[in-house]
């Protein structure tokens, strides 16, 4: 689900629908690589008797981009598991508290999952770890980390707003 959202100056609700659509498109192209490039080693394995030797590690790199960009296309859409239990019960003035409150743990958790993604992808590229198979440094596949974190902190600033907005609207 995307926030609809009227903040000044920006519409972040429109923020939030090109940041779904792009991660969208970018997901899928790399999707598209990886089958492509397992597909390959197939046909060449079966058909010339010769191997890909890199197709499993450039796949699985593939593969960990796909799962974090799909973490942060759940987290804008909204579906992440949650647990509403608390929610149905309370009243809807508590309801909005408790929801903006969540936010901001959400986000206090991203901005770790960001500096430590961060400290991560910087330590592998000063050490100059390359993969195995491919000259690709191992600091541009930890890098998945901060910028999925810094995504969903940029989507997670957008629905506290939002929640923040609602909230105001229930006390009026």
């Amino acid at each position: 689900m995307v926030v609809e959202t009227d903040a000044s100056p920006f519409k972040l609700a429109r923020v939030s629908r090109i940041m779904d659509r792009t991660l969208s498109y970018v997901a899928a192209l790399l999707l598209a690589m990886m089958a492509g490039i397992v597909f390959s080693n197939v046909i060449c394995r079966y058909f010339l008797n010769a191997s890909l030797y890199w197709y499993e590690e450039v796949s699985r790199f593939l593969l960990l981009w796909i799962v974090f960009l799909g973490a942060v296309i759940a987290y804008i859409r909204g579906d992440h598991l949650g647990i509403d239990v608390l929610l149905i019960i309370l009243p809807p003035r508590a309801k909005k508290a408790v929801i903006v409150l969540a936010d901001f743990m959400v986000m206090v958790a991203l901005l770790i999952l960001f500096q430590g993604g961060w400290a991560m992808a910087a330590d592998s590229l000063a050490s100059g770890w390359v993969a195995s198979s491919v000259p690709i440094p191992y600091g541009y596949i930890y890098m998945v980390a901060p910028v999925s974190a810094g995504l969903m902190l940029i989507h997670g600033v957008i629905k506290t707003i939002g929640d923040i907005q609602g909230a105001q609207a229930t006390k009026q």
